[in-house]
């Protein structure tokens, strides 16, 4: 063990606690609390609703009856929204904040981006930056030899354990997902260099490793892709600066939707502009050079893999066709909201024509969609593909759209008005 620390510069982590457990107040579940507390909060005002309402029948002018009642009609009303309003925060928002404060942390300048350091109590995917997880699965990435150079053999080391202690997961712990038992993704700063290799387990407890030549030189960042207990866990690396001859960055950004590549040419559909937050479908068309639609043969269990990145680095997002793909910056759950790599592989039954995603973009920003398709009866080696990819463009909000606060706005106010005159009408005396 003394080894493996040594080797991935690892260090002990302090313990983090979690959420309180037992009973609470009145010895209810801890859960039941705040119910009972809005609810003590708001009794005084429904009693002394009922009481005015009682003493209505003791008024014998009529006129003054009236007035109570309009009275009695307003009142009524006002605590109607104090109730609900103390039921939403402290019901719904306020433990939701909590427990997501408490379950994921934002990254200094993330933007967004969300680590869970309780990941095996959240169900779905769960997003890690590797030098922040201080509990609970991890994955730590170490690269030899040093210094990294273009044309040199570079072998990466992937060492799957948990912490605190940095002890190894068994490899019987993980679950094969999409073929293979971890998936690695990178890309150059620029966005112009991909790869998407899968480590295979060494007779070290929980390393798997891969070898790999980088081709051009540049400042990389590797995700690495794991399943366990259920949960797909991906973890960002510390960048890797490759040395050697040649642009370390050339950045151009097209939004051109029909790309060649080999003897294919692929399309991309989609609606724009691109608003985030929102679910949008992006589906692949492929063709030959003579128009002729192409089928794909499943690579690595899926017809097509779709990788999209912020330019940043601060979103990831690896999806497959069916399933939603939202980017890893929590308003969740990688969060669930972050459903990369979800159930269910078939194409979308709406779609005639391509292969299509669901992808929700967290953030307004550039992005690159790298999609990795097999041509069925190719002659490409196993587990290779053709990678194609097209720039998006994601705005704050998609132009003249209304936004959900507004939305929620009116229809609170439409509710309020036609609250009003339901009970004004019940409480209405009869000429």
């Amino acid at each position: 063990m003394g080894i493996i620390v040594n080797r991935f510069n690892l260090a002990e982590p302090p313990h983090a606690h979690g959420p309180e457990d037992g009973l609470g107040l009145f010895g209810l579940p801890l859960w039941l609390g705040n119910w009972v507390l809005v609810i003590l909060w708001a009794i005084p005002f429904w009693w002394y609703y009922f009481q005015r309402r009682k003493n209505l029948k003791t008024i014998t002018d009529a006129e003054e009856n009236k007035d109570e009642r309009v009275k009695l009609s307003s009142y009524f009303l006002n605590i109607i929204l104090l109730s609900v309003l103390l039921g939403i925060v402290f019901i719904y928002i306020l433990p939701n904040r909590f427990l997501s404060r408490l379950q994921g942390r934002e990254l200094p300048g993330s933007s967004g981006m969300v680590i869970d350091e309780h990941e095996e109590t959240m169900p779905g995917s769960l997003y890690h930056e590797e030098t922040q997880v201080k509990e609970g699965v991890a994955v730590n990435l170490n690269v030899t030899p040093v210094p990294f150079k273009i044309g040199q053999i570079q072998k990466f080391d992937f060492f799957v354990n948990r912490k605190p202690g940095n002890v190894p997961i068994l490899f019987s712990e993980l679950e094969i997902e999409h073929a293979k038992l971890m998936h690695v993704i990178g890309v150059r700063s620029d966005m112009n260099e991909f790869l998407h290799i899968h480590p295979d387990t060494t007779s070290s407890a929980g390393i798997l490793s891969v070898n790999y030549t980088f081709g051009k030189p540049g400042l990389y960042k590797l995700w690495s892709e794991i399943k366990t207990g259920g949960i797909n866990h991906s973890f960002g690396h510390p960048e890797i600066s490759v040395q050697g001859d040649g642009e370390k960055e050339k950045k151009q950004v097209s939004f051109a939707r029909n790309i060649v590549i080999d003897n294919y040419q692929v399309s991309l559909i989609m609606d724009e502009p691109v608003a985030r937050g929102h679910e949008h479908d992006l589906t692949f068309d492929i063709h030959t050079l003579t128009g002729k639609e192409v089928d794909t043969e499943n690579y690595l269990d899926a017809k097509m893999h779709l990788t999209v990145i912020k330019d940043d680095w601060k979103q990831f997002i690896h999806t497959h066709p069916g399933s939603g793909g939202v980017g890893h910056g929590h308003t969740l759950n990688f969060i669930k909201e972050a459903r990369a790599n979800g159930g269910g592989h078939e194409e979308d039954s709406d779609v005639i024509h391509g292969i299509n995603f669901r992808v929700v973009f967290p953030e307004a920003g550039l992005y690159k969609a790298f999609a990795q398709f097999r041509p069925q009866g190719s002659d490409l080696p196993q587990d290779e593909a053709l990678t194609v990819a097209f720039w998006i463009e994601v705005k704050e909000k998609a132009p003249g759209a209304i936004s959900a606060w507004w939305w929620l706005l009116i229809s609170s106010l439409a509710a309020i008005a036609i609250l009003s005159w339901g009970v004004r009408k019940y409480l209405q005396v009869k000429v």
